[in-house]
């Protein structure tokens, strides 16, 4: 029986995804040969990062996003770490393929280019800007367009410049010299990340998920009071783990931002503003949590959310959009969909409504300690959910801190150990 039309575009339509984006058991393991081939998208990238500060080079970037987006999904889910370790490395490279096809396309459609705030028009391709004299950056030693390319396309917040406008800026208590700026951001740097170290290994000890292959934070054995009390407990400990590693992560980045690119510490401000003294989810995320994905949720969500519902669709769009980003970047690992993550983040955002509504309704804002007892009811029991889906999938048992730099793994744990031994 012959196939008719729409039977063959079908056809020729899966074995496309299936080229495009293959089954697991189908791509190929990331070798150092690899590398060009998986992250050629990030030239590309980062030649639309030096056409957005010049102006009348629209089409260009226009012409050069399917490029992009084609070679990062390409880069992304052809190839894989297939050492079962490096679970939390593939869900990072997955993050940051597609935020940067998100950052691609707020680029590409950007008319006047990426402006700093105050610009009013940026130089032509053909014009020649004198580089800024900085003899303590390395970048002195690139052209002034070059330097211009890897801040575009490295800057997150957007702190100083027109896309950055209403993001939250927490209030930073280090020092304004930059010396004393970058030894007080050092130590810290050192703070979180043995305090994440200590308990990523906590988490690693809980029975089934400090495996890679996955377990549940649900223990079945137990009874329900108990197993949800531990549930609880090891959720407060992850939170509290991954504000440590954001922190870890900015303060590492800011000791190469301004000590060695020459940025200004203004630039680097503090990353989140204590999350646990919440007291509504509109301040959770708006302004205790990190910013550094929102302008790629806004774009991918929040933005067509807005033109289609007006402000309860950008909310709601913004936080779906958060949700499928981080349950289509965990994809890369393997392990299936659990779109328990995508309702979670979606959750919040009716959360935020919820406020809305209460406001106008009240005339009174979710605050003090009933709005906290609230946010942790919300983020503790949804959060489980999300949590558990996460750690099914092996993350719980990924290696994150090598062996050779983790004081837990080689000091602080094998001690604990050889004292419960002795006690027993």
């Amino acid at each position: 029986m012959a196939l008719t039309f729409l039977q063959k575009l079908q056809f020729a339509w899966n074995r496309f995804l299936l080229e495009f984006i293959p089954p697991p058991h189908a791509r190929k393991s990331l070798t150092w040969q690899d590398v060009p081939a998986a992250f050629a998208y990030m030239l590309l990238y980062g030649f639309m990062a030096y056409l957005v500060r010049r102006r009348d080079t629209q089409l260009g970037r226009l012409l050069l996003l399917p490029s992009i987006i084609y070679l990062a999904i390409r880069g992304v889910f052809y190839y894989d770490f297939s050492h079962p370790d490096y679970m939390f490395h593939n869900w990072c490279r997955g993050l940051m393929g597609l935020s940067l096809i998100a950052r691609s396309i707020d680029f590409a459609f950007a008319r006047q280019g990426v402006r700093k705030a105050g610009e009013k028009q940026l130089p032509a391709v053909h014009e020649t800007i004198p580089k800024p004299s900085n003899t303590q950056s390395v970048t002195r030693f690139l052209p002034h367009w070059a330097s211009e390319a890897i801040e575009v396309s490295t800057t997150l917040r957007w702190i100083g410049w027109e896309l950055g406008k209403g993001v939250s800026i927490p209030p930073d208590t280090r020092p304004k010299e930059r010396s004393a700026f970058l030894k007080a951001t050092f130590w810290r740097f050192i703070k979180n990340l043995l305090v994440v170290d200590i308990l990523l290994e906590c988490i690693k000890s809980y029975p089934g998920i400090g495996s890679p292959i996955g377990g549940t934070l649900f223990l079945p054995g137990l009874p329900p009071l108990q197993r949800y009390t531990l549930s609880t407990v090891i959720t407060i400990i992850s939170g509290t783990a991954m504000i440590a590693a954001f922190h870890a992560i900015q303060y590492f980045g800011t000791l190469i931002a301004v000590g060695l690119l020459g940025q200004s510490p203004e630039l680097w401000p503090p990353l989140m503003n204590n999350p646990w003294a919440s007291d509504s989810i509109s301040d959770l995320w708006a302004k205790r949590w990190h910013q550094m994905l929102r302008r790629v949720f806004l774009v991918y969500g929040g933005i067509p959310g807005g033109w289609i519902a007006g402000r309860p669709g950008f909310i709601l769009g913004t936080f779906f959009a958060s949700g499928l980003l981080h349950e289509c970047s965990i994809y890369v690992l393997g392990r299936g969909m659990d779109h328990r993550v995508t309702f979670f983040f979606t959750f919040q955002g009716v959360c935020v409504l919820l406020e809305v509504l209460w406001y106008k309704v009240t005339g009174r804002k979710v605050r003090g300690w009933g709005g906290r007892l609230w946010t942790f009811l919300i983020v503790l029991t949804t959060g489980q959910a999300c949590l558990d889906a996460w750690f099914m999938r092996g993350l719980g048992g990924s290696r994150y801190i090598s062996w050779w730099m983790s004081p837990a793994q080689m000091i602080i744990f094998p001690i604990v150990h050889q004292l419960i031994a002795a006690l027993r």
